[in-house]
């Protein structure tokens, strides 16, 4: 299976996003939203290029720049979900009423150089598609992938997804209540993809 990066699953996820926009959702709001929409205000872009990936906000490195507001207030929802671990970026596109959301993580033990089990990647990824599905009823889909660092001398041969699942809101409604285990959890997706180096 062919592994791509972090940026292609994203932009993969929002292609599909935009194709399905004549889907109506309801659009998200609250407390949250209001605290953070002068992230998006016409002043705060005026700086930046038009192109998402290159972050208007030095100072919140997670803000990949599709919808600033929405992806801050979606990592600040996230982010204390995994204590242990990083949060590293947030994606979400909302054109045409169809939310659609990534999340990439970090899979390295924090300050060593060892990363996660796949036991332990699953309960993060379930984690945080639970924890996106409900404080964020608009969203549709969420992809969710995991990351680890790669020495600057690999960066042209090697990549650092080792993990990825695609989670979709009817799916996710049906299995909600089951009470199944991180791994069936996923698996009812039928998106997972596992990279053969992790540890079992």
């Amino acid at each position: 299976m062919k592994i791509l990066s972090a940026g292609a699953l994203a932009a993969g996820a929002f292609c599909g996003a935009l194709a399905l926009s004549a889907l109506a959702a309801p659009v998200h709001s609250g407390p949250a939203h209001a605290q953070t929409a002068h992230l998006a205000s016409a002043a705060a872009l005026s700086g930046r290029g038009s192109e998402p990936g290159t972050t208007p906000y030095p100072g919140h490195p997670w803000i990949e720049g599709y919808e600033p507001s929405r992806e801050d207030q979606l990592f600040r929802a996230v982010y204390p979900v995994l204590p242990a671990h990083n949060v590293l970026k947030i994606y979400v596109s909302d054109e045409g009423g169809y939310d659609a959301a990534g999340i990439r993580f970090s899979a390295r033990v924090p300050h060593g150089t060892s990363d996660i089990d796949a036991d332990e990647m699953q309960h993060e990824a379930a984690l945080l598609i639970r924890t996106a599905f409900e404080r964020f009823p608009d969203l549709q889909t969420i992809d969710v992938w995991a990351t680890v660092p790669v020495a600057k001398r690999e960066l042209t041969t090697v990549d650092s997804t080792v993990f990825s699942v695609s989670a979709d809101r009817p799916t996710y409604l049906a299995i909600r209540d089951r009470g199944l285990p991180d791994d069936e959890f996923l698996t009812a997706f039928g998106k997972v993809w596992l990279a053969p180096q992790v540890p079992r």
